[in-house]
């Protein structure tokens, strides 16, 4: 870590008083552990990479009210773990949601038509979901594919109504856009 005597990765308030230059000796000290507990769960390298840039960021931004009750590198170990199955059951869960809309739907209809434009629209909606940028794109999941509403998404990524508002415009403004075009 730096030469400065008040922070330590096993004092639980250090994090606290952590500048840029710790939390960068941390950053390289303990991303690839992370990456590594989240890439046994996920499989998927850049989406692995993805949550554990999303996950420090998160540690950075919240670092003033951030209270640990173990050592930073049990917090990092433990949150890693808990974004990888959170990853996990959101994205099982919106798949067994289409599955089952596509099922019922197709129960009452004849639609090989209909599924085959879905799954190119599902598709193309995917594809621009991933090309919106990381905090946008986890606005606008937690918004829309979760249902959270804005005050809960503000809540729990620790930014404003307004700020949540923004990123949805920003992201339907996007995903619109792109889709008249293609």
């Amino acid at each position: 870590m730096s030469d400065k005597a008040h922070f330590n990765t096993d004092d639980k308030n250090s994090i606290q008083h952590m500048d840029g230059a710790d939390f960068e000796q941390l950053y390289k000290r303990y991303w690839k552990k992370v990456f590594s507990i989240i890439y046994h769960y996920i499989t998927d390298k850049e989406i692995s990479a993805e949550i554990t840039q999303d996950l420090f960021a998160s540690i950075w931004e919240r670092r003033k009210v951030l209270t640990l009750q173990t050592g930073i590198e049990q917090y990092l170990l433990r949150a890693a773990k808990l974004q990888a199955f959170d990853y996990l059951r959101t994205s099982t869960r919106q798949s067994q949601l289409m599955e089952c809309a596509l099922t019922d739907y197709c129960d009452s209809h004849n639609c090989t038509e209909e599924k085959v434009a879905y799954n190119e629209l599902h598709g193309k909606l995917s594809d621009l979901i991933d090309q919106l940028p990381c905090r946008c794109r986890e606005v606008y999941r937690l918004s829309q594919q979760e249902g959270f509403n804005n005050k809960t998404i503000a809540s729990a990524l620790l930014i404003s109504e307004k700020t949540v508002e923004y990123h949805l415009y920003k992201a339907m403004t996007f995903i619109r856009t792109n889709l008249k075009t293609s």
